[in-house]
């Protein structure tokens, strides 16, 4: 006859961790994130979200390469407020394709980071029909 302190766990299942071994890590430090991290998270998300496009950058006709999402994150505590700037492709329905994004970075940031979204505001900073881009312009020749 066993004792009522024998305790057999069938293989397979996990065994919870003890309070000593809780209190162990605790007392290892505690893990920060940085808002700048979460703003880069968010971006990543956004850009990654279908609907989303990239756009070109030029200043005085020079090509100056691509952007796309670009986001302003504030916090306090445990808790975010996002605000992301998005390049949407045309034609689409702009409120579905805001509606994904806002699902793909709230998750995303959720998952990846210790903080809660509380709010997340989107503007859509260009309409672009992905079709029409027009190719790198090279720059014209001056020799004649």
């Amino acid at each position: 006859m066993s004792t009522p302190t024998d305790v057999t766990v069938p293989t397979g299942v996990p065994v919870p961790e003890s309070a000593d071994e809780t209190d162990e890590a605790a007392e290892r430090g505690r893990l920060d994130v940085s808002l700048s991290v979460v703003r880069k998270i968010a971006e990543y998300a956004a850009d990654r979200t279908p609907g989303t496009v990239r756009t070109q950058r030029r200043l005085a006709g020079l090509d100056l390469g691509e952007s796309g999402t670009s986001a302003k994150v504030s916090g306090y505590g445990e808790q975010v407020d996002l605000r992301l700037e998005v390049p949407l492709a045309y034609p689409a329905r702009i409120a579905d394709s805001a509606a994904a994004v806002r699902d793909a970075v709230r998750e995303r940031v959720q998952e990846l980071t210790p903080y809660r979204v509380r709010s997340l505001d989107i503007g859509v900073s260009a309409l672009t029909d992905p079709a029409l881009r027009a190719p790198s312009r090279a720059p014209a020749s001056r020799t004649e």
